[in-house]
């Protein structure tokens, strides 16, 4: 009886040590949004889901982005100045978001807070995948290529921050 029990408990651990490696990408992300607007109390998470999406907007309609971009030689360089043309993009947008939001928000529970940074997380994953081209140089796990990978995707994971705020910041 004890050794089905310690096998079934090993089985298990075994399983979850797998599933954990597979969106280890995410857990991180997660953490580190959540690390990173969890700072300003529940306005951080909110304002830094609102400027992913004035951020994006930025990006998309930058004149120079693709002369800026294409100054790298390798998919790495080419990944690394996109995602900095995006964090400039977004930080802006953040400071504002903040301005407005601070005063009217207090703190989120911790439930709240890791929701909202797992939906930025997914939606920060999707860009990657779709407009940052990350899976050129780096080899993600096959959940997640099957997750954020098909193009028709995009817009599910474009919408989840909206949903999010919707539900839970309120």
């Amino acid at each position: 009886m004890m050794l089905e029990l310690g096998a079934s408990v090993s089985a298990i651990g075994a399983d979850a040590w797998v599933w954990v490696m597979n969106f280890l990408v995410l857990i991180v992300l997660t953490l580190a949004v959540y690390m990173f607007a969890m700072r300003e109390g529940g306005a951080g998470v909110i304002s830094l889901n609102i400027a992913l999406y004035c951020g994006y907007a930025i990006y998309n309609v930058f004149p120079y982005r693709d002369e800026i971009v294409g100054i790298g030689a390798t998919p790495l360089v080419q990944a690394v100045l996109a995602v900095a043309l995006f964090l400039a993009a977004t930080a802006l947008p953040f400071l504002i978001a903040m301005r407005l939001t601070a005063p009217s928000f207090g703190q989120l529970s911790f439930f709240q807070g890791l929701l909202l940074s797992l939906v930025a997380a997914v939606f920060l994953l999707a860009l990657a995948f779709h407009v940052f081209q990350i899976s050129d140089i780096y080899t993600f796990s096959d959940p997640l290529n099957q997750l954020f990978a098909p193009e028709g995707y995009f817009f599910y994971w474009f919408i989840a921050p909206l949903i999010g705020l919707h539900f839970l910041a309120k």
